[in-house]
């Protein structure tokens, strides 16, 4: 690695994006190449600028942090990934235990300058592709799931899917941070997908990921799911809702 960091943003919120490269240009050692907003923009920038550094938020819109770096992993590119996320304590624990580094937004500025500190005297730790088989081995819910639909095929992680509704012989998954998608397998298939996983089967036409449910209606027989500003209350059945509470 060079004496100056040659450096690439991948976040898909422009305030963070802007925020970083302000203050790393307080560093004369950091030349920032290229804002990228989502994983496709960064693994064209990092392919064609083989930068030192990558800093890297981990949920974005089209894809996450982690599928980035399962592409990079397939390539003969190296660089130091440094984690931006706002995730819970878990996921950071992962991430240090793959031995990355991190910065929990908001990013403050002295804690950018540790981490750049540790970079500088960075003395032969693992390979990146070493690192990202250990994360992936922490995050099983980041396993990419396949369906098919009316013009392909889509790849998504569980934690995207909100919730899944039944359509006949189709169902339509519902997404927290893209457009929902009607696939072409009935519901019990994609139940089958699911398990092991964080869902629960509420009905007949409908499971919701545990994960974002945050209240249940007896009274109405609804769960009520939302991720950030999204939402949805969904009819659910009273023996579904009678193990729904017992879990």
């Amino acid at each position: 690695m060079s004496d100056v960091f040659k450096t690439v943003i991948v976040d898909d919120e422009p305030n963070s994006r802007e925020i970083l490269a302000h203050l790393l240009s307080y560093h004369n050692d950091v030349e920032l190449i290229a804002k990228c907003k989502d994983i496709r923009e960064g693994e064209q920038s990092i392919v064609e600028n083989t930068p030192d550094v990558v800093f890297l938020d981990i949920e974005m819109p089209g894809g996450d942090g982690f599928e980035l770096l399962d592409k990079l992993r397939r390539t003969e590119l190296d660089p130091t990934i440094i984690f931006i996320t706002a995730y819970n304590q878990f996921a950071i624990k992962a991430i240090k235990y793959a031995a990355f580094d991190y910065l929990v937004k908001p990013i403050d500025i002295d804690d950018l300058s540790e981490t750049l500190k540790r970079l500088r005297s960075n003395n032969g730790k693992l390979k990146m592709k070493a690192k990202v088989d250990v994360l992936l081995e922490q995050f099983p819910q980041f396993e990419k799931l396949k369906f098919n639909t009316r013009n392909g095929m889509i790849f998504i992680s569980p934690d995207e899917l909100v919730w899944c509704e039944a359509s006949g012989s189709y169902s339509i998954l519902h997404f927290h941070s893209r457009k929902q998608e009607m696939v072409s397998i009935p519901i019990k298939s994609i139940e089958a997908q699911l398990k092991g996983k964080s869902f629960f089967r509420i009905s007949r036409s409908a499971i919701i990921n545990l994960r974002y449910l945050v209240r249940i209606d007896r009274k109405a027989r609804k769960c009520v799911v939302q991720k950030d500003q999204k939402v949805y209350e969904i009819s659910a059945s009273n023996s579904n809702l009678k193990a729904l509470e017992c879990i």
